[in-house]
Formats: C-alpha cells, structure tokens, sequence
C-alpha cells in the first residue's frame, strides 16, 4: 500500500482586506514579531511506502526494540546480553524455516524474506535475554492510490491532533519537532479496524507570534511484516478549526428576536486579538433555511418569525475552516408564528 500525504499551507494570520479591527491588536507577551506577511502556498508529500501482509505475530503495541532490513538481503540481530553462547527463537518457534547463522551473540538473517520477518528472541536456557522484532524496508510503489492524514487544532494553544488510515495489521509512533527546534518524545497512537491517531503538546508554542518555521511530525509504523518511516510539515495556523461557540441565548423583545452568543471554551483571548468570525443559519416557518454572517459581535437580532437556530464560527486569519454547528435551538412561540403565517 503506498502512503500519501499532502496538503495546501494557507496564509498567515493577518488582517485580511475586507477587515480592520477597531482597535489594534493586544502587544505580544511572547515578544514575537507579528506581521500580516503573506507565506506562498506550498504542497508537503511523504515518502510513499508499502506495507507488506503476511502472517506473523500479530503487533499490539510498538516494540521497543526492532530492526529494518532490506528485501532479500542480510541482517545481522544482536542479542544484548553478557553471555557468550545464547539460543533463538523466531515468534516462539524454536526451529525457524529461515536460513540462519550464528555466532556467539550475533544471529545473521540470510536473504530476509516476508517469512524470515517478526520477532527474534535470544535465550539462556529458559531465561529470555533480549528480543527484537525484524522487519523488511518498504519500498514505494508507483501508481498506486495513498491515504490521507488529517491534523487539527481546536485553537492556538499549541496542542493538535492528527488521525490516518493504515493497515489494520499495524501499529504506529509518532513525535514532534518542536517551533523551538527541540525533539519531543515518541507518542503511541491509538488504532481501531485501520483508523489511527494521536494527540501532541508544542509547549515552546507561542499563540501570539508569527509563525516563521513549520511544525515537524514524524511517524513511524510498523505491520506484521514491513517498516514505514515519514514525515509531515506544517503551520498551526493552517490546521485550526474552533470549536462551536457557546452559550447561545435568543430572547423576544418587540417584533424581534434579540441573539448572543460566548466564542468556545477552547478559544483563546483576548477578543481583540484572537478575532473569530460568526455564521448564524436560522429557519422560517415554511422550513426556508438562512445564514447570517456577523463580524466582530457577539450579538444580533433575528425577525421573530424563525423556528429554531444554530451558529458556528471561523478564524478568519487561519484556513477559513468553519467549526462544527452547534446544535438547533428551538424558538418559542415558533408555532404560533406560523399559524399566524396562514
């Protein structure tokens, strides 16, 4: 199976054209030059690979130890220990049908093949001294459809979330290269019926400068058989989608309907920094469904003849990606409104 990744970087937080706030933005407690510089849309790819299935022992987690080698060449597995005569095992199997040499506390595997793959254990009588699991070096194979993966962030607190699809024989790692330059730690992700993901933490993020160098995720995976290696590059700016806001209240007053709303709970502050754009869609009695777009409020009326409304909200120095609805709120005295209709 080839592996694909790629996706179009937008641009930076700016102000865009058709908006200028009424006040300037709150200094920067982080000390970052901000600047609406335009970044050029850039394509990222991964290296595709292929994932071979063949029956082995079935990974449940990532191994701590493990060896890539190359199809049909030789690999060399070391057994860490002291002692000098051990014996081995290839998935339990004291006898493997694979051509193997040994010699003191080194095990030559001779022309790895799919069979000769999975998880060698070198013993000292019946005492287990060290393991490591084996696996062939994927190559990637032209013309063939790859898959895709999706990181998302809620707001600009530096944590994210990215999820792909993989072979349900394979288990992954992942781990950032900080905006800092720094290495984080390898995190597990979690897997069901070939859906994978996990979740990551940029502390040395700051919400309030200008991105200049792109985040780095590296992924590593495993199948029963083959190896996967690649990275992706990106900019939190071009992966934030808000929550829904919150705390949406309609109340009659006249022959209107007064609304007001709070951003999400996820949503960072201050207002007058972090801007969010709002899209009401609200229904008529004859079930005509119509959006309202408001900017810079929090708040805004509605004809008193409308069934039930929602709202949902943007960044809109990000991606122009829309939250998620929240959910329909019914309007009372809706009914009577439309029987008055008739």
């Amino acid at each position: 199976m080839l592996l694909w990744f790629g996706f179009t970087l937008g641009q930076s937080r700016g102000v865009p054209a058709q908006y200028i706030p009424s006040h300037p933005p709150a200094p920067s407690p982080c000390q970052a030059h901000w600047s609406s510089t335009d970044h050029s849309s850039k394509m990222l790819v991964l290296v595709g690979l292929m994932l071979y299935l063949a029956p082995a022992d079935a990974l449940t987690a990532f191994p701590p130890k493990f060896q890539v080698g190359e199809l049909n060449g030789d690999v060399v597995v070391r057994c860490n220990t002291s002692v000098q005569q051990v014996t081995w095992t290839q998935n339990g199997e004291p006898d493997p049908m694979v051509e193997l040499v040994t010699e003191g506390q080194n095990l030559t595997i001779i022309g790895l093949d799919l069979p000769a793959t999975g998880n060698y254990s070198c013993w000292a009588k019946t005492i287990l001294l060290d393991s490591t699991y084996v696996v062939v070096s994927s190559t990637p194979l032209p013309g063939k459809e790859g898959i895709n993966v999706s990181c998302q962030a809620e707001s600009y607190h530096g944590s994210f979330r990215c999820s792909w699809t993989g072979p349900h024989s394979a288990v992954f790692h992942a781990r950032l290269t900080r905006s800092d330059g720094s290495l984080g730690e390898w995190v597990p992700a979690t897997g069901h019926h070939g859906q994978f993901s996990a979740s990551f933490v940029d502390p040395s993020f700051c919400p309030f400068g200008e991105e200049l160098h792109p985040l780095q995720l590296q992924l590593e995976g495993l199948s029963d058989t083959s190896y996967l290696n690649f990275s992706i590059h990106f900019f939190i700016r071009d992966i934030v989608r808000p929550d829904p806001p919150q705390k949406l209240t309609v109340q009659r007053q006249g022959e209107q309907l007064h609304l007001a709303w709070a951003p999400p709970a996820s949503w960072l502050l201050p207002k007058s920094y972090f801007t969010l754009f709002y899209r009401l869609q609200y229904e008529l009695p004859n079930g005509t469904q119509v959006d309202k777009d408001v900017e810079d409020a929090e708040e805004t009326w509605l004809q008193v003849c409308t069934r039930r409304v929602r709202i949902s909200c943007q960044d809109p120095y990000a991606s122009h990606a829309w939250s998620p609805w929240s959910p329909w709120q019914d309007i009372d005295g809706a009914q009577q409104c439309q029987l008055q209709a008739h």
